[in-house]
């Protein structure tokens, strides 16, 4: 324990003297809470200033690190009504399993499910963010999750549009989920932008979209081919593509990772990304920190694991050695294991 004591505390001396770790907007009006072996061990927390929290951190090194999206008059006390909400942050957080490439365990990684991760996010913004919201790339965050997704916030530059939408509530932040989710949507009534994404998956299965590109109701229409039930599953699909956890956006007390955290179980950055890096991002080059892949550690890892590589170095239950970043990432999934000195 001393020696990941050491790893975390290393890299937020690094994160806070840089200034790149995020203090929350008024952070005065945001709850704080922290985990070690858990996610949350403790919410509940507040600091009057930035000063104040960047020493609590740098004195308390927590492994997991999580800010609330909501903006509260109190937000050291237990329970959301006692916490009095007057503003949220919207946020969508893609949040993947593990796909069929993936030859590890539910809780492991690998490029595949990563990658999946990443085009999720892609097209949450490519398909509903920037054509149907109207947003653009300086309206939104970016940020990898420190593991197996991403956090795509709403910032709207327009502060009228940006102070509306936060103070929406939980029933219109839930009418921005149905839609993006297809949770609502009927074959007798499609709008333009959901013919756009279903049309778009016919044709890479070559389907004839004859009578459907500009008709509203499909019904109509599919009711007379022999190929309806093929076109439906695709359709069904389509709306199952994005893996949100719907939580983050609909829950009025819900915490999200501080940007430039490290995640607990991989030892990863939480790390922000323009639109541009998004496309080039690679999580298990681009979101370690430098200085762990200088450190080297004799290791003896007791049981059986999956195969992870982290920075062009494969790791396995027969390493004799490893990288601060993979010593991070076997602890976060409590594999057991050795230090040698």
């Amino acid at each position: 324990m001393k020696i990941i004591y050491e790893l975390y505390g290393e890299y937020y001396r690094y994160a806070i003297n840089s200034n790149i770790l995020e203090v929350p907007d008024q952070i005065r009006y945001r709850e704080i809470a922290y985990g070690y072996k858990n996610k949350v061990d403790n919410r509940n927390l507040s600091f009057k200033s930035e000063e104040e929290y960047k020493r609590w951190v740098l004195k308390n090194t927590p492994f997991h690190l999580y800010k609330s999206l909501a903006y509260m008059r109190y937000p050291s006390n237990s329970g959301a009504k006692n916490k009095e909400i007057f503003r949220r942050e919207l946020a969508f957080d893609i949040d993947v399993h593990k796909t069929e490439s993936c030859e590890h365990g539910d809780d492991w990684i690998c490029k595949h499910c990563l990658n999946l991760a990443k085009k999720q996010a892609q097209y949450l913004i490519d398909e509903f963010l920037f054509p149907d919201f109207g947003l653009e790339e300086e309206d939104i965050k970016i940020v990898f999750s420190g593991n197996r997704g991403y956090h795509i916030y709403l910032k709207p530059r327009d502060e009228n549009v940006r102070e509306i939408i936060e103070k929406y509530g939980k029933e219109e932040r839930r009418v921005i989920l149905n839609y993006i989710l297809g949770k609502n949507l009927s074959l007798n009534n499609i709008n333009s932008a959901w013919r756009r994404r279903i049309i778009k998956e016919l044709r890479k299965y070559k389907i004839s979209i004859k009578g459907l590109k500009n008709e509203r109701n499909w019904n109509k229409v599919l009711n007379k081919r022999e190929d309806r039930e093929k076109i439906i599953n695709i359709i069904e699909k389509v709306k199952k593509f994005l893996e949100i956890d719907e939580k983050v956006m609909e829950d009025d007390i819900r915490l999200l990772r501080v940007i430039n955290s490290l995640h607990g179980y991989t030892g990863f950055i939480v790390k922000d990304l323009t639109y541009k890096e998004l496309k080039k991002f690679n999580p298990l080059k681009d979101a370690i920190f430098k200085n762990f892949e200088n450190k080297s550690f004799k290791i003896e890892i007791k049981e059986e694991i999956d195969k992870i590589k982290i920075n062009n170095k494969t790791y396995s239950s027969k390493s004799k050695k490893v990288s601060g970043t993979a010593l991070l990432f076997l602890y976060g999934h409590g594999v057991k294991f050795n230090l040698i000195s």
